[in-house]
């Protein structure tokens, strides 16, 4: 097996570099349909060539999170919408909703030659010098949903996370109504640090499981369970993709609201 370039973060939550943007011929069984003993490194090359070859790719999804300490358990929900079309048109939002009365939105769109990103913790559009440096540090307060993805739709760009360590098969299973093969193991060896926002957190021990639609291999949901020096976490990311649609320019507009003015005197 090839050696993989590593996105910051993106191992560190879970991720594999081997998500799924079939086409739409990959989404007819005949097509993406495995032998039913296929192995995981099997399902997992192949699935990161459906995401690798299609030409559009969107999603909504929802990161929904859940921390246990001693105190309680506390948690949030984090929606978030893709939108890509090959080679570099690309919008990625997420929203923040577990801030109390209050939401917090980041935004990061391309163009293909340019780069901007929007924060309303810190107002006022950005351009970084690419992808990497506008959706990395996004990792852990969007809950890995700024990486996931995009590093494998756009490898060139965002280069790929490693393949799972010690991925296993585990039993079939069906998230919302479509048969899923289900994939179990960690993103790498523990112990490891997680950027989050300004912290840098130790991860102790985790568990990641993929579930993968049978026919298309496309990702349907992501389980993650970290246990860290003082809580554990539970990560559930679902998604609702599609590939290789018409995607309206609206969609791929960079939409970041309008500098607030000062009212008139």
């Amino acid at each position: 097996m090839s050696a993989r370039k590593e996105v910051p973060g993106v191992a560190a939550l879970g991720l594999i570099g081997v998500l799924v943007c079939a086409s739409t011929a990959a989404q007819e069984p005949s097509r993406a349909a495995l032998p039913d003993d296929a192995t995981p490194v099997t399902i997992l090359r192949a699935m990161e060539k459906v995401y690798a070859g299609c030409r559009s790719y969107r999603d909504t999804g929802e990161v929904t999170s859940a921390i246990v300490t001693d105190g309680g358990r506390a948690g949030s929900d984090r929606p978030f919408t893709t939108a890509f079309v090959r080679p570099g048109r690309f919008r990625f939002q997420f929203t923040d909703t577990g801030l109390g009365d209050r939401s917090s939105s980041y935004i990061v769109w391309s163009d293909g030659s340019e780069v901007r990103s929007w924060w309303d913790a810190k107002p006022g559009v950005r351009r970084p010098g690419s992808l990497v440096e506008a959706l990395t540090p996004a990792t852990g307060i969007s809950g890995g949903s700024s990486v996931r993805v995009p590093a494998l739709l756009m490898p060139g760009e965002m280069s790929e996370g490693p393949l799972l360590v010690a991925p296993e098969r585990i039993d079939d299973g069906s998230d919302r109504g479509v048969a899923c093969l289900r994939i179990r193991g960690a993103s790498r060896k523990t112990p490891y640090t997680l950027p989050m926002g300004r912290l840098v957190l130790t991860v102790r021990d985790e568990t990641v499981t993929l579930w993968i639609d049978r026919s298309t291999l496309l990702l349907r949901k992501v389980e993650e369970r970290r246990t860290l020096d003082t809580y554990t976490s539970d990560t559930t990311t679902t998604y609702t993709p599609e590939i290789d649609v018409e995607i309206p320019a609206a969609q791929l507009a960079f939409g970041a609201p309008a500098p607030a003015t000062a009212p008139p005197r």
